[in-house]
């Protein structure tokens, strides 16, 4: 439909600081891929040459990068693709944990909403048969003075406010007036610079929806400020359905774009492409599911990582700068790695890092400064992800145990400082055990940066607190903490402005060709945002590669180790 269909895959997080609970171990890396998956002090100590060269660099083993080096090696078959990764297992700030007891959970992204792209990579790296997918039925719920309230299961955006029992009658005749495009009710936007979100959807569905609806909605998501984001980059595709029908209301620009949709996904076309993404798509999917795998998500980075040549990932590597390649050919990149500093030269060199971590990586390279410049005017509020489990008869008789549903939104109105709660265990039973409610909770963003200042213990207090409020009937309960990760620097803001950010990246792409940037702060901060990125950047850089020459002084790829 026109606006993602679930309203709680509440986020994708950025940079990681060390994990909670020693006595909780994360989930294992097979011996096939370790054999796969070589640290870089492991492969210099094994006689590595302290030089490696490869047509394509790609420089971080998240969604986005691992996305990314598949595509290149295996669908625009680049023959020599080397992914690196900061940390010591891939997968960047997809962290899947299990506990002895029974427990798993996700400290970064926690779901995805199936798409055929996503679908025919778990396919392409084995993970068909361990793809999990949450009833589409269970309800997702607002908190209100007291109250869950079931959000219907069509698009948020317009049903959600006709049918809604949280919105007044008022409220909801405004809004289906705004929807349907009536002069007189739907007003221009007459700003001359980017529309915010809360700009959007008061002027399209009147200030009540917003502020019950879609407000926790993009608390939920991006962890931010809806005065802030600009509708036309955090929210694209709801953006461009205003100049899409008939008129500038959104039901008829949803309509045309739904029936394109249906039309699109039952093509030839879209059958070939997508292979057996779209048939699983198609069998297996019901509109509004969220999914996920067996083991978690890290699943997807480590199965990438298992199926590319050995060697071609190695992890342990952190970038410390990036160098014109001899002879104005290619590029050089160094690495500091446990057994000293590592060269790679390159053909092409594509950063998947988070926009905050670029520093002095590029500052040998023409428009550095303004690149950087632009770089540091994305924020990235703190967010902590806390996974709790409490037993099933502490839960509130009205809310029913074990519960069903989706979780929660808390609209910021309700002064609870927790931004929203994922029912795990309600969304894949098998992750926690019998009795017991596994809850992963985010708080913090941009209208709470303060949290960052608080201890782990802290955090755990103040969402244990919330919970009980929300949830629980009895308050003399201490929960189960299975995970506290606070990320400090957590979801890239897409704010007003942020087009002349593109704009300047742009810029400096077309300076350095072969130098390509990229991941959640460029094309999306969703899941299947960054498997796209990785299937879409494939075919850019391979088109690109047969005009770029190789740095003057590069050697063959050092013997698998």
């Amino acid at each position: 439909g026109a606006m993602r269909r679930s309203v709680l895959p509440l986020v994708v997080l950025g940079a990681a600081l060390a994990g909670h609970a020693s006595a909780f171990r994360t989930t294992t890396t097979s011996s096939r891929q370790r054999a796969r998956i070589i640290p870089a002090s492991r492969a210099l100590c094994a006689g590595a040459r302290m030089t490696d060269a490869c047509d394509v660099l790609v420089v971080g083993s998240g969604v986005s990068g691992s996305s990314l080096g598949f595509h290149l090696a295996k669908e625009q078959g680049v023959g020599r693709v080397l992914v690196t990764e900061a940390r010591d297992e891939v997968g960047g700030n997809v962290i899947s944990k299990r506990s002895d007891e029974g427990f798993l959970w996700e400290e970064g992204p926690n779901t995805f909403q199936p798409t055929a792209q996503i679908l025919r990579l778990a396919h392409d790296v084995g993970l068909a048969d361990e793809l999990v997918l949450a009833d589409a039925k269970l309800p997702r719920l607002v908190y209100f003075e007291g109250n869950l309230y079931p959000l219907p299961l069509n698009n948020p955006l317009v049903d959600g406010a006709l049918n809604f029992d949280l919105v007044s009658w008022p409220g909801k005749i405004r809004a289906a007036l705004g929807a349907l495009g009536i002069p007189g009710v739907l007003q221009p936007y007459r700003g001359d610079d980017e529309e915010s979100i809360e700009s959007f959807v008061s002027r399209h569905l009147g200030r009540e929806v917003f502020e019950k609806v879609i407000d926790p909605f993009v608390s939920g998501v991006y962890a931010g400020d809806p005065s802030k984001l600009a509708m036309k980059w955090a929210l694209k595709k709801i953006f461009n359905l205003e100049a899409r029908g008939s008129n500038a209301g959104l039901l008829s620009g949803g309509l045309e774009r739904f029936a394109e949709l249906q039309a699109e996904r039952k093509s030839d076309e879209f059958a070939q492409q997508w292979r057996e993404g779209a048939q699983m798509m198609k069998e297996r999917v019901q509109g509004g599911a969220l999914g996920s795998f067996k083991n978690g998500l890290q699943s997807l980075p480590q199965a990438v990582a298992r199926c590319l040549d050995d060697g071609a990932v190695q992890t342990g590597m952190k970038l410390l700068r990036v160098e014109q390649g001899a002879g104005g050919s290619g590029y050089k990149a160094t690495f500091s790695t446990a057994a000293g500093e590592k060269v790679v030269e390159c053909r092409a060199l594509a950063l998947t890092i988070p926009s905050h971590a670029y520093g002095s990586i590029l500052a040998g390279l023409e428009g550095a400064d303004d690149l950087l410049e632009a770089l540091q005017r994305i924020r990235y509020p703190p967010v902590a992800s806390v996974t709790l489990a409490y037993k099933s008869e502490w839960i509130r008789d009205d809310v029913g145990a074990p519960l069903q549903g989706f979780g929660h939104l808390i609209p910021r109105s309700q002064k609870v400082r927790t931004l929203g709660t994922i029912w795990s265990s309600s969304l894949f039973p098998e992750r926690a055990p019998d009795g017991w409610e596994m809850l992963l909770n985010y708080i913090g963003g941009s209208r709470d940066v303060a949290l960052g200042e608080l201890t782990e213990d802290e955090i755990v207090k103040v969402v244990d607190a919330d919970v009980k409020k929300v949830l629980l009937k009895r308050t003399d309960v201490e929960p189960k903490v299975l995970g506290v990760r606070l990320w400090p620097t957590a979801i890239p803001q897409y704010e007003k402005g942020h087009g002349e950010i593109i704009a300047a990246i742009e810029a400096f792409e077309r300076k350095h060709p072969g130098l390509f940037l990229g991941g959640n702060y460029r094309t999306g901060v969703a899941f299947g945002d960054c498997v796209a990125f990785g299937v879409d950047e494939a075919e850019r850089i391979a088109t690109a590669l047969p005009a770029l020459g190789a740095p003057a002084s590069a050697v063959a790829p050092a013997a698998s180790v």
